[in-house]
């Protein structure tokens, strides 16, 4: 089958030993390992769990989320501080200006907001500091995360929030002259996605439009085909690229 390319690339990691729990038979399993931290933001350290290596089966959403195992390692993709609140990829790496904006009020009002579940909440923050330093393609990811993060905690109204703020970052990557998935029509493929699960159906049909005309490869236009018939349906839910390939 083919897929949609994020501009995230791969889902495999850099791979250290660990114990884990096998899910999906011999061979197929998800290992973390124990890493104690120096945050770079505050210079204190923590321990943390990182992910050692993880398996995919199965199709990847219409937004590009990974099946299982890696979909539930979700949580091992943002690290926050627990002395600072410095929300990160790797918190060790430097913070890029950061500091600012996580002493700001509305940083930690965020980091502890309760319309959000906790990791929504750290890739929230990761996108306030990243949008900080425009790097707005990054910033929409985290969002897009945030949602998934609001997605498992079946969280829907905290979702469209987190949805509605990574179409608009990602617009403003687009303006800004930043990617942020790698094929042709691909974006237009993400935000028809966000804009169709947060209620904007309009815009996504509008977006399905201007994904089309620039003639990308098949699966993107099988993506998009299944996308306007999802918004025919007034469908709001998660849906896979498998299932807008079978549908061709």
């Amino acid at each position: 089958m083919a897929e949609i390319v994020g501009a995230e690339g791969a889902i495999g990691l850099d791979r250290k030993r660990s114990a884990g729990k096998n899910r999906f038979g011999k061979g197929h399993m998800t290992t973390f390992y124990r890493e104690r931290i120096t945050c770079q933001n505050c210079g204190k350290a923590s321990e943390h769990h990182r992910l050692g290596s993880s398996y995919q089966s199965g199709s990847p959403d219409l937004d590009t989320r990974p099946p299982e195992l890696v979909r539930s390692t979700l949580h091992a993709e943002v690290e926050a501080c627990p002395h600072c609140h410095y929300c990160a990829v790797d918190i060790s790496s430097p913070a890029a200006d950061a500091a600012g904006c996580v002493r700001s009020e509305v940083y930690q009002k965020q980091f502890k907001s309760p319309e959000y579940p906790p990791l929504a909440n750290a890739f929230l923050c990761n996108a306030m500091i990243q949008e900080g330093i425009a790097n707005f393609a990054a910033a929409g990811w985290a969002s897009m995360k945030a949602a998934w993060a609001c997605d498992d905690a079946e969280q829907s109204a905290a979702a469209n929030k987190c949805r509605v703020q990574a179409v608009e970052l990602f617009r403003k990557a687009l303006s800004a002259g930043q990617t942020f998935a790698d094929q042709l029509g691909a974006e237009d493929a993400m935000l028809v996605d966000l804009l169709r699960r947060s209620g904007q159906l309009e815009e996504a049909a509008k977006q399905i439009e201007m994904g089309l005309s620039k003639r990308p490869e098949e699966i993107i236009v099988q993506a998009l085909k299944f996308e306007r018939a999802l918004i025919a349906g007034r469908d709001f839910g998660c849906h896979t690229i498998q299932e807008a390939w079978d549908g061709q």
